[in-house]
């Protein structure tokens, strides 16, 4: 049943509403009465009533002011204002403030009958409207991983404007900050020895691969996980800490290894102009991914050997042809031509563009980062890195050492 609260300071209007109608055959029940403003505060706050009768002019408590607590205790009350002809100037103020109807003093049956009537088809419509927001709500819930891979997917293939993209973001409550990072991994399963590892089933693959990633970039914030059409693993989070995000993509590989006995490759970067760069910097990733994925499995296993041991100082064509028992020169035609690139070249490359992820931060000094991506002699790695890059770091930097 609906709760019904009268309120006026005349126990006779009070008991006349009472009495004049049968109020069970019209579904409603009266709760409570108040003989002013403060007591109705209180039982609105103890009852949640769904139909109101409100005096204008009450003690301590004027009704005016009560209707604005009523916003914010119980906005879906329907009030239906008791007002003489001398309080009839307050209704222009209370008809702003969206009561539903008034009622002149002597109350007549009719009229309140009338009025009630009305506020129930009101109360009626709020009550469905209500049940269609709650089916609504509910479907969202069921389906917000739905939808948020249909997001990412439409924005990634430039479906939608940065506005667009902005509005979602905001709607589904990802919160990226100028420091942005993405990390995309794809196994390569023509590699997966089915003699040391299990057969997974795709989506289980998946979930696997996620957990594992999340499990190593939990420090980092990630905000974004994306499953694309050809099965790439795709995070995007805020970045506190480069040197240390660096770092998680050798672990990640290393522990897709170790637990899940897939080969990986991982890309990771920070993203240049934020949100607004996120789309070109998947799609780039994805082109690299693409590529290096069609080289032969020998190329493959030596690109991770280098790509997971990098920053070693010592680290040379010839402990990776070991690995792998091949000789060094049959190893260096492969890559050369695979990748278009010598092995010496090849780490260069990859240990400039670790270098160049750790510039981001301002906490690190040059000697810093040359020690971390494999360089002990800063001079050294600044020759590396101009060769590359065409600028020397402190000029790619901005200045600083």
């Amino acid at each position: 049943m609906y709760k019904l609260l009268i309120a006026d300071d005349e126990s006779r209007i009070r008991r006349g509403i009472k009495n004049s109608l049968d109020w069970s055959k019209l579904n409603i029940e009266v709760v409570g009465e108040a003989e002013d403003g403060e007591i109705a505060l209180k039982q609105i706050k103890k009852l949640k009533p769904d139909l109101m009768f409100l005096d204008i002019c009450m003690p301590f408590l004027n009704g005016m002011e009560l209707i604005k607590k009523l916003n914010g205790e119980s906005p879906d009350c329907i009030i239906i204002i008791i007002t003489g002809h001398d309080e009839f100037e307050y209704m222009h103020e209370a008809l702003k403030l969206k009561v539903f109807d008034y009622l002149l003093k002597p109350v007549q049956k009719d009229a309140l009958l009338d009025t009630v009537n009305r506020a129930m088809e009101e109360l009626r419509k709020n009550n469905q409207n209500n049940v269609y927001l709650d089916l609504t709500n509910r479907q969202l819930d069921e389906n917000i991983d739905m939808l948020k891979q249909t997001f990412i997917s439409n924005w990634f293939n430039g479906s939608y404007t940065d506005q667009k993209v902005l509005s979602e973001l905001k709607f589904f409550k990802f919160n990226l900050d100028s420091n942005i990072g993405i990390v995309i991994i794809k196994v390569i399963e023509r590699l997966n020895y089915k003699v040391y590892s299990k057969d997974w089933d795709r989506d289980l693959l998946n979930f696997a691969l996620t957990n594992v990633t999340l499990e190593l970039l939990n420090k980092t914030n990630p905000e974004i996980t994306y499953i694309d059409e050809d099965n790439n693993i795709v995070i995007i989070c805020n970045v506190k800490n480069i040197s240390e995000w660096v770092s998680i993509g050798n672990e990640i590989v290393n522990k897709i290894y170790t637990y899940l006995n897939y080969i990986a490759i991982l890309e990771q970067r920070i993203i240049k102009n934020g949100i607004y760069g996120t789309r070109n910097a998947y799609n780039d990733i994805i082109s690299n991914i693409k590529r290096t994925s069609e080289y032969k499995p020998v190329v493959l296993l030596a690109i991770r050997h280098i790509d997971v041991n990098y920053y070693l100082n010592d680290f040379s064509l010839g402990d990776v042809a070991e690995k792998f028992s091949v000789s060094s020169s049959y190893l260096s035609k492969l890559l050369k031509h695979e990748v278009g690139l010598s092995f010496i070249d090849y780490l260069t490359m990859f240990r400039i563009k670790k270098s160049i992820c750790m510039m981001d931060d301002p906490r690190l000094k040059i000697y810093e980062i040359a020690r971390a991506v494999g360089y002990n002699n800063q001079h050294y790695f600044c020759k590396a890195f101009k060769k590359v890059m065409g600028v020397a770091p402190t000029e790619y930097r901005g200045g600083g050492l």
